[in-house]
């Protein structure tokens, strides 16, 4: 089985289509290095002069007609508690509608704050390439009609099976390794250089190096599930129009018809996983005096929840795809 697995691996590797998508996620990896060196640096003194033109204008305007606006948001916030189920949760921020500097200014940069959203905004990158690679790795098998050449040298389907989806998961460790450390350090040094590093205080998100880590250890269960659609699919069109159908008509489409189905979504769970949760929200109506309204009730996912859902997910599909390759004809 070793033997087996170094020799995956090296073809895993020596794939030019496998390097050219390695080489695209780092290009990818280093885009979003520089974009983390833009967000790191405080605004010029250029940036700082027009912020304050437009500043000094919404105030004028404020406090011209200030006074009717604060009245008229009042008295819609005051219309809402009526026929809200929870009259204390409505806020519509009344008190806060002046303007201040810093609204044109954008926020203070936080190493902490950006780069955690950096890498959860990356991460889809993580996902969608291993998903297509280790899917192209082992379609290509079959369309080339290789893999029947290969059973003739190793006859044991299982070790086969599970050698080609061990190398694909083990494969793409390295690349996202590299890829979220490549988005991490140049961060961290572009926030060093810039003594920009807490600017804004602590963040309620997790911290980069927690992201990070987790993206790396999603990566190889998203490439399972990769390899094994590729036994399942044997080409690898099928298997990107298989990913595609998936996020459109499930994820995008039936997930906002069905609004109960958004906790079991692969898009939920993977971010639940990544950022240490995700809020969804269903849509609750209740009858009152006053009549019906409807809200939006927030409810969240936990990273463990995600975590297992994923696992779940890749073991099944796996699973399945062991089942079919074994019993079915590969020519």
């Amino acid at each position: 089985m070793s033997r087996l697995l170094r020799v995956e691996l090296d073809r895993f590797a020596s794939r030019t289509l496998i390097r050219l998508g390695v080489a695209g996620v780092l290009v990818i990896c280093c885009l979003a290095a520089f974009a983390a060196w833009q967000a790191a640096a405080p605004p010029s003194q250029a940036e700082i002069d027009q912020a304050q033109v437009y500043y000094e204008q919404a105030l004028a305007d404020f406090e011209e007609n200030g006074e009717q606006w604060v009245a008229d948001c009042e008295e819609g916030e005051a219309a809402e508690k009526e026929i809200a189920e929870d009259p204390d949760a409505v806020d519509w921020a009344c008190d806060q509608m002046e303007p201040k500097l810093e609204n044109w200014l954008g926020g203070e940069p936080s190493f902490d704050r950006d780069t955690s959203g950096l890498l959860t905004s990356v991460s889809v990158v993580f996902v969608l390439a291993p998903l297509l690679l280790a899917g192209s790795f082992v379609s290509a098998e079959f369309s080339t009609g290789s893999i029947g050449n290969w059973l003739t040298f190793a006859p044991r389907r299982v070790r086969v099976y599970l050698s080609k989806v061990l190398a694909a998961a083990f494969g793409i460790i390295p690349v996202a390794a590299v890829g979220v450390g490549i988005m991490l350090g140049a961060s961290w040094l572009s926030y060093r250089y810039f003594d920009t590093m807490d600017a804004a205080g602590t963040s309620e998100l997790s911290s980069p190096v927690d992201v990070a880590l987790r993206i790396v250890a999603l990566a190889p269960v998203v490439a399972v599930i990769g390899a094994a659609l590729g036994f399942l699919a044997r080409h690898t069109a099928a298997v990107l129009g298989v990913v595609m159908g998936w996020l459109v008509l499930v994820e995008v489409i039936l997930a906002n018809q069905v609004e109960q189905l958004q906790p079991w979504t692969l898009v939920t769970n993977v971010t639940a996983w990544v950022q240490g949760s995700a809020t969804y929200y269903l849509t609750e109506c209740a009858t009152t005096a006053a009549g019906s309204s409807c809200t939006g009730v927030s409810h969240v996912v936990s990273q463990t929840q995600g975590g297992i859902y994923l696992a779940a997910v890749a073991a099944v599909i796996a699973g399945a795809a062991l089942l079919v390759f074994r019993r079915r004809d590969v020519g």
